[in-house]
């Protein structure tokens, strides 16, 4: 999905919503865009501040669950509180190993793509952003399970 279409969906989000599309998230969204790969707040935070965008730590906390309801990024938690954040959201699923932390990225099969459009269609709901995680033990954490 490219970031015109990523923009729409936003502002249909927050029209649906009843939040107001300001010109300061739209500054956000251009800096959240811009980030590669998966990032942490902290990152974002220091690329949103540099580019002037930002000023205050709070301003990001309050508005990222917003992108988030949207379905513009994901979040993901990693093991030890940690959690990180993408806007790539629809090409990978994850596998996360409780026991190390360890968090293997898994390219979508066109299988999950069409388990996923059918049960939108059975709900009959548009897709916007999925987010797919399955935690466990990684064959490592399980020798040491079986101990």
């Amino acid at each position: 999905m490219s970031h015109e279409q990523r923009l729409t969906q936003l502002r249909q989000y927050f029209n649906a919503s009843g939040k107001r599309y300001t010109v300061e998230r739209e500054h956000m969204i251009d800096v959240i865009a811009e980030m590669e790969g998966p990032f942490t707040i902290i990152d974002l935070y220091k690329v949103a501040k540099r580019k002037g965008f930002i000023h205050a730590a709070s301003t990001l906390y309050r508005n990222l669950f917003i992108f988030i309801d949207s379905g513009f990024i994901t979040q993901r938690h990693l093991s030890g509180g940690k959690c990180e954040y993408e806007t790539n959201v629809d090409k990978n699923i994850f596998l996360l190993c409780v026991g190390c932390g360890t968090l293997k990225r898994l390219p979508v099969t066109k299988e999950f793509k069409a388990m996923q459009k059918a049960l939108c269609e059975k709900n009959k709901m548009i897709p916007v952003a999925y987010n797919f995680q399955q935690k466990g033990y990684c064959s490592k954490c399980q020798k040491k399970l079986a101990k």
